[in-house]
């Protein structure tokens, strides 16, 4: 499987083509494509995440960085968190202490964001949109605010996140529970 990796403060990851932006949006799926960074393919070459720049052509917030786009990932993470998946992994992260993991896990996806942001935008994001700027820097997976609880938005953002990072700190959790395909 592949995954994202840092380089030089950039996210290395397989381009996105049109084709398959479109498929996106015939699902239902609303896209501004300058969003839209690279992809994360399954072994196999199937699109299952997309890695999301973290502002706009117009300058928008988009703190969600990985979408996930595989259909039955995203059929199998509504159906858990239907169930309660989303306040039982939570659960399963206090139970075990991983307060300090998640919290780490957090500043990952931070790290990842402002890499995503380029140098000229940063600098320009600093002077001229202060308040967006900050939010980027300090808000959590998907634009959360960072607490010292454990606190999870939803399934879809964690399956996505955990593809693309190959890393969670409730890994066994999402796996028992069917949210990663190879």
């Amino acid at each position: 499987m592949n995954r994202i990796t840092l380089i030089g403060g950039c996210v290395k990851a397989s381009p996105v083509f049109c084709g398959e932006i479109r498929e996106l949006e015939a699902r239902h799926h609303r896209f501004d494509a300058g969003l839209i960074a690279g992809g994360v393919r399954s072994s196999s070459g199937r699109l299952q995440v997309i890695v999301c720049r973290p502002v706009s052509q117009h300058g928008e917030p988009f703190p969600t960085t990985f979408w996930l786009t595989d259909t039955e990932l995203m059929r199998r993470a509504g159906q858990v968190e239907t169930l309660g998946g989303v306040h039982e992994l939570e659960e399963y992260m206090r139970s075990r202490k991983l307060y300090r993991e998640w919290r780490e896990y957090t500043f990952r996806h931070q790290a990842i964001r402002l890499a995503l942001i380029g140098g000229n935008v940063r600098k320009f994001m600093r002077r001229f949109r202060p308040g967006i700027f900050r939010t980027l820097m300090h808000s959590g997976i998907g634009g959360m605010k960072i607490t010292d609880d454990i606190s999870v938005k939803c399934l879809h953002l964690q399956t996505a996140s955990f593809i693309a990072m190959g890393y969670h700190p409730a890994s066994e959790w999402l796996v028992s529970k069917g949210l990663c395909m190879a």
